[in-house]
């Protein structure tokens, strides 16, 4: 699945995205962000290119973390320690690691490592299926289109 139809499942799930805007104004050494108060993903375009990073990517990891929201996981990972720390030494360079633990708050590092890892580990359409599954289960029965399919599918 490109990545234009996985931000417009994205969208039509309730995800949105922008471009610019206010965090990437505040951030001037960030490339996107996830706001779950505004249910949105911000990608700073240009300096995504500049610093020679994949859009895919920034936006694989960005809904990533959209789908630890939707899962209530409130800044922790899916994955245990363990689970995180033979992955990172496998996929990941230690000067990243170094930077995401010296940059993000303790409670955090383990959720920040997982969207970078799951970003590049899996394909569109897990993140795809993660967001609808994520709001099949948050999404109450018979609101919206989610809220419907999941009234279908579970017979609620």
């Amino acid at each position: 699945m490109p990545i234009p139809f996985l931000l417009l499942f994205a969208a039509w799930l309730g995800v949105g995205t922008v471009q610019g805007g206010a965090w990437c104004d505040a951030q001037p050494a960030g490339v996107g962000s996830y706001d779950p108060q505004r249910s949105e993903i911000a990608l700073c375009t240009e300096r995504i290119r500049s610093k020679g990073r994949s859009i895919d990517e920034v936006v694989r990891h960005e809904l990533f973390h959209a789908v630890q929201h939707l899962f209530g996981r409130d800044g922790r990972s899916f994955l245990s320690d363990s689970q995180i720390t033979v992955l990172v030494h496998r996929f990941m360079d230690d000067r990243e690691v170094m930077a995401v633990i010296s940059l993000y708050p303790s409670d955090e590092i383990n959720s920040e490592l997982e969207a970078r890892l799951m970003s590049r580990l899996v394909p569109n359409e897990v993140i795809g299926g993660a967001l609808l599954a994520g709001r099949l289960v948050q999404q109450a029965p018979q609101q919206g289109p989610i809220g419907s399919l999941r009234a279908y599918l579970l017979g609620d």
